[in-house]
Formats: C-alpha cells, sequence, structure tokens
C-alpha cells in the first residue's frame, strides 16, 4: 500500500494541531510492514521552499514534500488556480503513485483537491479538525458577537455576515457537499465534531470516530519518565498550573489572565501560572493590548515561559501540578489534552465540545466555559484543598494513551482497506 498524506502545512513551520497529527500519522504509516511507501506532503510558499519551482523537499528529506500551492478563495474554498492545482495533484500522482491520499486539510490547497485526486485514480480519506466547512467565522462556530453557536443554516450565518446574503451560504454549503461526496471515508476525532458535521449533512456512516495519534518523540518520552518512575513534586513550595497552547483569542488565554485577577491574596501566594505559548498572529491587536494589560495586573501570579519544543513538552508538563485548557471555543480533539494524559498530569478544562468529552472524571476538573470566576474558583479550591488526584491513576492513564495510539492506527489501517476495496 503506498500513501500520500497530505496537510495544510508542516508542522515544523507551522505547529497547530491539524499539522502535527498529520505528521504523527505518517510517522507510523513509515513504520507499518504493510506499507510499501509514506510521503508527507504540505502546503507553503516559495519562500519557505527557497526556490521558484512548487516542489521542494523539507529540510533534503525525499518523502516529505512542501508545495507552492494557488491561492485559495477565503470563503468557498475554491482554489483560484484550477489548473495549477491540478497540474500539482497530478505532478505527485505521478511522483509517488499513491494508493489513497488520506488529507487532513483542504485549508490553502482549495476544495477541489478531493475531486482532482479521485479523477487520479486514488482514493480518499479526509479528516475533519474543526468546522470550515460549515463555518466561515474562522470554521469555529463561533458568531460574530462572540457567542457559541450551536447549529448552521444559511439564514444563520447570513445574520454573522450581513453583507452576505443567506442564498451564498446556499451555494457555498452546496458546493463544499458536491466536493465531499470525492471522499472515500471521513474520520473525527471526537464524537462532538462528528454529530455536527452529521448535523451538516454527512452520512453518519460515512464518518468513523478515530482519535488523532501522537508523536512518536512525545510517546517515547512519556515511556522514559515511567520507566523513571518519575514522581509529582512532593511539599512544592506552590502549586504549579500550565498553559500550553497558542496565544489568541480562542484558547482562553485572556479568560486564564482574569481568573488569576479574581483570586484571593491567600490563594495568589500559594500559586503559580505558567504560560507556554506565544503570540504570534495578534501582536498589534486590541487583544494583545488587552493582555498585555491583564498581565500586568497579575505579574505576581503568572509567568510567562515562552515557546517550546513539541520534543519538550512531557517533562514541561510533568512539572506543573494541573494543566488548564480554557479554550472558549468548541474544541475537538485538542492535542494537548493528549499530551497531559502521557504526562500523567490532571486537568482542569472548559466543559464543552470534546474537551469534556476526553476528560476522567476520576482525576479531571470541569468548569463553566467562558467564565473567569468559575475558574478562579476552581483554582482556588485545588489549592486550598487537601485532596491530590491520585497518581498512581494517572500513570495508568498514561500508560493506556500509549497503548491506545496502536489501536487507534489499527482504526486507520482498517478504513484504508475499506476504501481501497470498496
Amino acid at each position: 500500500m503506498r500513501i500520500l498524506v497530505l496537510a495544510h502545512g508542516h508542522p515544523d513551520l507551522s505547529s497547530g494541531g491539524g499539522e502535527r497529527a498529520a505528521y504523527s500519522l505518517f510517522q507510523r504509516l513509515k513504520q507499518s510492514p504493510q506499507v510499501t511507501k509514506a510521503v508527507f506532503v504540505a502546503s507553503t510558499n516559495h519562500q519557505a521552499i527557497g526556490h521558484d519551482a512548487p516542489f521542494g523537499s523539507f529540510r533534503g528529506r525525499p518523502d516529505e514534500i512542501l508545495v507552492a500551492t494557488p491561492p485559495v478563495d477565503g470563503f468557498t474554498f475554491q482554489s483560484l488556480g484550477y489548473d495549477a492545482l491540478k497540474r500539482l495533484v497530478d505532478g505527485l500522482v505521478q511522483s509517488v503513485k499513491p494508493d489513497l491520499v488520506h488529507i487532513h486539510h483542504f485549508l490553502f490547497w482549495g476544495i477541489e483537491v478531493f475531486e482532482l485526486f479521485k479523477q487520479a485514480g486514488v482514493r480518499v480519506v479526509f479528516t475533519f479538525h474543526e468546522f470550515a466547512a460549515i463555518c466561515a467565522q474562522y470554521g469555529q462556530m463561533v458568531k460574530t458577537d462572540g457567542r457559541l453557536c450551536h447549529a448552521a443554516s444559511p439564514g444563520e450565518c447570513g445574520l454573522c455576515f450581513p453583507a452576505l446574503s443567506a442564498g451564498k451560504f446556499f451555494i457555498r454549503n452546496t458546493i463544499l457537499k458536491s466536493l465531499f461526496n470525492h471522499v472515500d471515508c471521513f474520520t473525527a476525532p471526537s464524537n462532538f465534531l462528528m454529530e455536527r458535521y452529521v448535523a451538516w449533512g454527512i452520512p453518519r456512516d460515512r464518518i468513523t470516530v478515530v482519535e488523532n495519534l501522537l508523536g512518536a518523540s512525545v510517546i517515547e518520552r512519556s515511556k522514559a519518565r515511567m520507566a523513571r518512575r518519575a514522581k509529582t513534586a512532593a511539599g512544592r513550595a506552590k502549586v504549579v498550573f500550565g498553559y500550553f497552547a497558542q496565544i489568541n483569542p480562542f484558547k482562553g488565554f485572556d479568560l486564564l489572565l482574569e481568573a488569576a485577577s479574581l483570586l484571593p491574596d491567600d490563594v495568589r501566594t500559594q500559586l503559580t501560572i505558567r504560560i507556554y505559548g506565544e503570540n504570534t498572529q495578534y501582536r498589534d491587536t486590541e487583544f494583545h493590548r488587552r493582555t498585555e494589560a491583564l498581565h500586568a495586573e497579575v505579574r505576581d501570579v503568572v509567568s510567562l515561559m515562552g515557546g517550546y519544543r513539541g520534543d519538550d513538552v512531557i517533562d514541561l508538563m510533568a512539572a506543573c501540578d494541573w494543566i488548564i485548557v480554557p479554550s472558549i471555543w468548541w474544541e475537538n480533539s485538542p492535542v494537548v489534552i493528549q499530551e497531559v494524559r502521557l504526562a500523567a498530569r490532571p486537568l482542569i478544562v472548559s466543559n464543552i465540545g470534546g474537551m469534556a468529552e476526553k476528560i476522567d472524571q476520576d482525576v479531571d476538573l470541569v468548569f463553566p466555559a467562558r467564565s473567569p470566576g468559575a475558574l478562579a474558583n476552581l483554582i482556588a479550591d485545588t489549592v486550598l484543598g487537601m485532596d491530590r488526584p491520585n497518581q498512581k491513576h494517572l500513570t495508568d492513564l498514561a500508560q493506556s494513551r500509549i497503548q491506545a495510539d496502536e489501536t487507534h492506527f489499527a482504526c486507520y489501517c482498517a478504513l484504508y482497506d475499506e476504501a481501497l476495496t470498496g
């Protein structure tokens, strides 16, 4: 079996969860005796490639290809250079000769990529990572006024974008659904995400829920820690909370700062909150100015630790007592939650989307999404309370998560076999 894994970016150039999930799958496919050839292909620009040709290898690796794709319409995701895109797809097919392509996003490629691979005789598997096809507001199903969106329709979407008629959203839906017809099977990493697409119109029997794989290096770090029987720091002077995410308006960074500002003095002296992440896209924005002002009020509690290498995340998380995931949108299966499991640490998460679906009720805690007061109360209760999560149970969860990747990979392989024989 020859497989092409196609992503909207290379994780070493764009470290989003979808890119990392696609690359982790590619790494695992290369180790499988069932796979005779696996190639990772990522959209980028000529600057990243380093020359004017549309193809380039990443760091000289022949099985990791960067592709300078033509621009894409931001509303319908149709390619603005269809003929150029067709030449790129045909070139990949002629070079790699894949039996199947597993596409992890059409963003930056164009929605026609499904059709073009299918026309070339390649079977197509597609993984949903968010709601890009359903929602024109960053694919997050958050209304333009900031409220959570519970269902989408042309009329309701038109209310978010008064300059666009409901008819345009109807056409958008028609285009996307018609090109999704070229997909042999879909996957989603959470039941929540699957249900949203079923409600939008994808038949339930065409979507399989299967968790994203994790990077081999992260899993090895987790195994190494367990082999050393690493323990949580007993008698630590302060309770350490960690935040591991991009700093943007959707991940709840500002909400966490607001919660920190609400903590009473007797709690503030007993904890520290470490922020691991960078603001790479929102520096010259009102969000940046507001979070700067919020951080100035809580510098005694909140430390900005900067970015981090993915390979180091397990050790960084293990140095914390709790990991907070305060996202304000319907996260589906954040990689950070899977990494926290490997680090054998408990979670504090927003109670919406796939986040609530991924927790363990024996050790993890949830709070009402978007409520800084509720999060502050939960942090205070955690600091002042005498109970600590059972470390043996957390270690068992880490071991289970390591073993689960074999199950998830077997599920992907079964889907590939089904797509190729169907």
